[in-house]
């Protein structure tokens, strides 16, 4: 059996208190979040239910896990990216479990409307935030995700 190559840093202390950015992925690059719709110079983005549970579950993040806290994010068709926050040592919640159970928890929810759903793929990217240039780029690219989507290479037209 061939093992898979962990997408985390050899080494790294993910329980450390530092900023992430997260990006977690829909099984196949299936569009289950939700759609941007063109509405003038806006890309506004029309949740699916399971988007909705996504964008809920996020704000719950912070009440199910102490010290953390999602200081941006944005739910798209395909994908999530967060900016998640451990604001102390986590040793029992590593950001691989707060990911984790956030993923498991969205899941849990939408497969009761949608039974047998496989909503995500295997793990997730991430990138440890460096400083405050690093966080504002990250910042900003979240901010602009929405309005950059047509551009994007999982983008099907409609």
């Amino acid at each position: 059996m061939l093992k898979r190559k962990s997408p985390r840093m050899l080494g790294f202390d993910y329980t450390s208190a530092r900023i992430y950015f997260v990006t977690i992925n829909c099984h196949k690059n299936q569009h289950l979040l939700g759609e941007i719709v063109k509405n003038g110079d806006l890309n506004p983005i029309v949740f699916s239910e399971i988007g909705i549970i996504a964008t809920e579950k996020i704000n719950e993040l912070s009440s199910h896990h102490a010290g953390v806290e999602v200081l941006d994010y944005v739910v798209m068709p395909n994908h999530i990216h967060m900016l998640i926050s451990l604001q102390k040592q986590v040793k029992t919640s590593p950001l691989s479990t707060i990911v984790g159970s956030y993923k498991s928890g969205v899941s849990r929810v939408a497969r009761q409307a949608f039974p047998g759903l496989q909503l995500w793929q295997g793990s997730f990217s991430d990138h440890v935030i460096r400083d405050e240039n690093d966080l504002l780029t990250h910042s900003e690219y979240i901010r602009m995700n929405v309005y950059r989507w047509r551009k994007d290479k999982y983008f099907i037209k409609g």
